[in-house]
């Protein structure tokens, strides 16, 4: 009975060490910056190169690229508490987005290719200044707390 006791003893440490040295679990982890509310027609997620079909509850994460179909449209609702609406053939890349819950403070950064979106912003837009940028082919938007709307042609 020592002796099992004595080899249970081991493996767990060893289990224990291994799991020390490796790298944090969560940091490799990719973080959800939003969920997708509501979908109509044909909306799909780019990440990382590989597409998948948008359906509610999604996790949305940041470098997605959101593209609707000629009939497709979704809502967003960010972890800040934004809202963004894309209307049939649009494209969007969410470029940077980071919210930190307990300061209160982040950075949004977002590219519309074609398409129309439609804004309600959330507590980063809130907090100051060109927090939460939207870029299109021709300019860049600085959002200040506000709703909005842009359409980009071809």
């Amino acid at each position: 009975m020592r002796k099992v006791t004595s080899i249970a003893v081991l493996l767990f440490a060893a289990v224990l060490a291994f799991a020390v040295s490796m790298p944090n679990a969560g940091a490799l982890a990719a973080e959800t910056i939003a969920v997708v509310e509501r979908v109509a027609g044909q909306v799909s997620i780019d990440r990382d190169g590989a597409r998948s079909t948008a359906t509610e509850g999604l996790a949305i994460e940041a470098q997605d690229t959101v593209i609707t179909a000629a009939e497709g449209a979704v809502g967003l609702r960010f972890t800040d508490g934004a809202e963004i609406a894309l209307g049939p053939e649009t494209t969007f890349r969410i470029q940077e987005y980071r919210y930190d819950r307990t300061r209160d403070e982040g950075a949004f950064k977002g590219r519309l290719s074609r398409g129309t979106l439609s804004a309600r912003s959330g507590r980063i837009a809130k907090r100051g200044r060109d927090r939460m940028l939207v870029e299109t082919p021709s300019t860049i938007l600085g959002v200040r707390g506000t709703r909005f709307m842009v359409k980009v042609d071809d």
